[in-house]
């Protein structure tokens, strides 16, 4: 028998093609093994609200059960690859998967919608008599529980409220509106809104410079007076001017350095004084100013200073006196001892019942209207002053003691017109600012009047009342026309009368209380309670409603 021999090359040459085999082979079976897929459960949530389901996904057909939290949920649906968990009491559920001898488990948890309290907020906890807010749900404990709520008045009469919570003051009072949750009527969120007092209509004025003998024709003839702005509590709007047969040089609106408007005409040297006639009108909304009884609570932080719109009304003006050293400073310091606190409130309130106590009103005074503070505290006789005064000298005591502080000068509304007597109304107020709320309204000026009138006496329980009542409040019967003090006009509107009474040394306007004209350079004074330089009148006409509606 013949032997068959191997070289040893050959043996080698086989033993490499047998390890390749294998290798070849070992190689496909671990790929086959790789590439098979891992067992996976996905969910878009982990949780689910009752009465809603989610849906669980398998790469694998499975079985599928609820091992725990049976009575919270159930399965729906049900598919090899897929299954949808339906919530049904809140609570933890386990859901299994099972894939031949694998197993996955799922947690979802079962949230309710019906939220444990309800918390409101509003755009405006004070309205006026026709006029609106918006009420809506803050928040909701837990925060995933739903927000949709039913909205009610407790008194349709003061105050109604839609389905989306606009709610509108009819009548003055305090009503609540409550907000009733869709999932469960015993869940209620309520919040209280006061519906005040308010006025609108239309102003009318009529400005005559007329007057042949105090003002021959010839030379120019100007005239400024006050535009209202809207803010908080007053809104004007169809703001409209005119003059006779279109004959002014100029009639336009303008800006005045404190960024408050003027209605500004001028008539030329050529035209006739019977000619020299403008109109301004426009229509207010006016509401009552009524500050929350917990106004001092409110108080948050401290005044920030270094805010211009916050530090314009902490400066000096021509007739505040030097705020850091001198009489003002030393009475300021004087008024605020008795302040329960060192917070602004406190402090403002001591120096408002101080000026109260220690001032009087005084229409008969010399150089009253100017605001000369020092020159009144100076005085060893008797210390009083009109209404702007009197406020001038609570805004001047405040900014000692680094308390924002402002005039705000305005007039009263009437119904009908009035002209050169009593009833024009302007009147001057006061404001300081409260950090964390906002400005706050006083009127020391207003007590102090019933005094000079005889309607009450000093040291008296009315007495009392009446400083307590015009503290943080103040009457819809008002317009607020500006803020500012020392006050400029850019061109075409700028000043050229010569320093003396209103205008400044400095030739900018102490106040703009009083509409104002020139002629021939001539400062022409406007005064409202007794007869003007200049004739003017204005009519205010209410709305029919007198609401705003």
């Amino acid at each position: 028998m013949q032997q068959t021999r191997f070289s040893f090359k050959s043996i080698v040459s086989i033993i490499s093609v047998l390890v390749l085999l294998i290798v070849t082979i070992l190689s496909c079976t671990e790929g086959s093994y790789a590439a098979a897929p891992k067992f996976k459960i996905s969910s878009a949530k982990k949780y689910v609200y009752i009465g809603k389901s989610v849906k669980l996904k398998s790469n694998k057909n499975v079985k599928w059960t609820i091992t725990k939290g049976k009575k919270c949920a159930k399965l729906i649906s049900v598919k090899k690859k897929s299954v949808s968990v339906k919530g049904i009491k809140a609570g933890t559920v386990y859901v299994t998967a099972k894939a031949g001898k694998q197993t996955k488990k799922i947690k979802l948890t079962v949230r309710s919608r019906v939220p444990k309290s309800i918390k409101l907020a509003t755009t405006r906890e004070v309205v006026g008599i026709g006029e609106s807010c918006t009420v809506s749900v803050e928040s909701v404990t837990p925060s995933y529980a739903s927000t949709d709520v039913e909205f009610s008045s407790s008194d349709a009469s003061k105050a109604t409220v839609n389905s989306v919570g606009f709610v509108t003051g009819l009548k003055q009072g305090t009503v609540t509106i409550t907000a009733t949750s869709k999932k469960s009527k015993k869940i209620k969120g309520r919040i209280a809104i006061n519906v005040v007092d308010a006025r609108s209509g239309v102003l009318s004025v009529l400005i005559d410079m007329t007057d042949s003998e105090k003002y021959p024709p010839g030379k120019a003839v100007k005239a400024w007076f006050q535009v209202p702005v809207s803010d908080e509590n007053q809104r004007i709007t169809n703001v409209d001017h005119t003059t006779k047969d279109d004959k002014a040089a100029c009639d336009e609106i303008v800006t005045d350095s404190s960024g408050a408007q003027a209605y500004f005409v001028e008539w030329g040297p050529e035209v006739a004084p019977e000619d020299r006639v403008a109109t301004l009108s426009f229509h207010v909304y006016r509401r009552a100013v009524l500050h929350s009884e917990d106004l001092r609570s409110m108080e948050k932080g401290d005044v920030d200073a270094g805010d211009e719109d916050i530090r314009m009304w902490l400066r000096e003006t021509q007739y505040s006196g030097s705020l850091t050293n001198g009489i003002v400073k030393k009475t300021a310091d004087k008024a605020i001892e008795k302040a329960e606190s060192g917070s602004v409130y406190d402090r403002a309130h001591a120096i408002y019942l101080w000026v109260c106590d220690n001032i009087n009103r005084d229409k008969k005074m010399p150089n009253r209207e100017l605001g000369d503070v020092v020159t009144i505290l100076s005085s060893t006789e008797k210390k009083a002053g009109s209404c702007i005064d009197i406020n001038s000298i609570f805004v001047a005591l405040c900014n000692a003691e680094g308390i924002p502080a402002r005039e705000s000068f305005g007039y009263k509304i009437f119904e009908g017109s009035s002209d050169e007597n009593t009833q024009l109304g302007q009147n001057c107020r006061a404001e300081f600012y409260l950090p964390g709320y906002g400005w706050v309204e006083v009127d020391p000026a207003m007590p102090l009047g019933l005094v000079m009138r005889g309607q009450v006496e000093k040291g008296t329980v009315d007495w009392e009342n009446e400083k307590e009542k015009y503290w943080v409040s103040g009457s819809p019967e008002w317009i607020c026309q500006n803020h500012g003090r020392d006050l400029t006009f850019e061109s075409p509107a700028g000043m050229n009368a010569a320093p003396g009474y209103m205008v400044n040394p400095d030739g900018s306007l102490n106040h703009f209380m009083f509409p104002f004209g020139e002629y021939d350079g001539q400062f022409i004074p406007g005064w409202g309670d007794y007869p003007s330089e200049f004739k003017y009148k204005y009519t205010f006409e209410g709305d029919m409603d007198d609401c705003g509606c």
